[in-house]
């Protein structure tokens, strides 16, 4: 609907005045669009909600409103509805790359370049969808740098030797670079001598789930009753994983007397998770869960 202004006026958007007989001033002429279209816009929205417009009933629009917003949000208490900025900010939810292995795949098209491609979705907090668009960036040789995504300044490209990104001089691996919820670690670019990137595109999942599973007789001294075994895993990860481990015992010689064993387990963000298990005879079984 467009506004509807008193007839004979000159201006688009001239405002109503009332008559003053003192003052020899002429009340505004409405036009019959200024009475009707206004009533058939709230008739729109009366109707839109299946309510049978009654001058017996002068809350219906707001009735008309409140039916709108249940029934496209699965009704409920309205004080309680959360608009999207606020869910954006109050979701404790990781960020999650929409693709089969939760990364972007960001390349160096050229020495000295690295480029986030076009046309990847992201969800922030679990609620917004986000399309990057090409970026490129400038490397500078025999540099680390982290490639980062926050929602006021977009992706940066973060020098690790940068004091202001890491003040104190931290591994690159430390889990304070680790993804947060609104701070989203994509990859890790390594630059050569000549400038040359290697790029290590990181995965971001809400909820990281892998396992891997490795089995055999690992008895190494059956005089001593000693075994040792381990397996190894890369995740890429843009966080560091909590890791659960599962260890089965089948031992048909073992009397039930020696049952004891030893676990390391090492996580890191970017290399393996390793699980060490010794002191267990003839066989085992290991699975690894990784959550994050």
């Amino acid at each position: 609907m467009e506004y509807n202004a008193p007839y004979g006026s000159a201006d688009p958007n001239a405002a109503y005045v009332d008559r003053n007989t003192a003052a020899a001033t002429k009340g505004s002429v409405p036009p019959a669009a200024a009475i009707e279209y206004p009533q058939r816009e709230i008739m729109a929205v009366i109707a839109a909600a299946g309510i049978s417009g009654s001058n017996a009933d002068l809350t219906q629009l707001l009735q008309a409103i409140q039916y709108l917003i249940d029934a496209a949000t699965g009704a409920g208490d309205t004080s309680n509805y959360v608009l999207m900025p606020a869910a954006r900010a109050r979701l404790p939810i990781f960020p999650e790359v929409l693709t089969s292995d939760g990364r972007i795949p960001v390349t160096s098209p050229s020495t000295g370049t690295v480029r986030v491609p076009a046309g990847y979705d992201f969800m922030h907090r679990g609620i917004f969808t986000i399309t990057t668009v090409q970026t490129d960036f400038a490397t500078v040789a025999n540099k680390t740098y982290h490639l980062r995504w926050n929602p006021t300044n977009g992706f940066q490209l973060k020098d690790l030797a940068d004091a202001a990104y890491n003040p104190g001089a931290l591994a690159e691996t430390d889990v304070s670079f680790d993804s947060a919820y609104d701070n989203m670690l994509v990859a890790r670019v390594v630059t050569s001598a000549g400038n040359v990137a290697t790029i290590t595109n990181l995965a971001n999942l809400n909820k990281i789930i892998g396992s891997i599973f490795d089995s055999g007789n690992c008895q190494t001294n059956s005089g001593a009753n000693v075994a040792t075994r381990t397996t190894s895993v890369t995740r890429n990860l843009a966080r560091t994983p909590l890791t659960v481990v599962d260890v089965v015992r089948v031992d048909a010689n073992e009397n039930g007397a020696d049952s004891d064993y030893v676990l390391s387990n090492v996580s890191t963000r970017y290399g393996s998770s390793i699980i060490i298990v010794r002191d267990m005879a003839t066989l085992i079984a290991i699975n690894v869960l990784h959550f994050a």
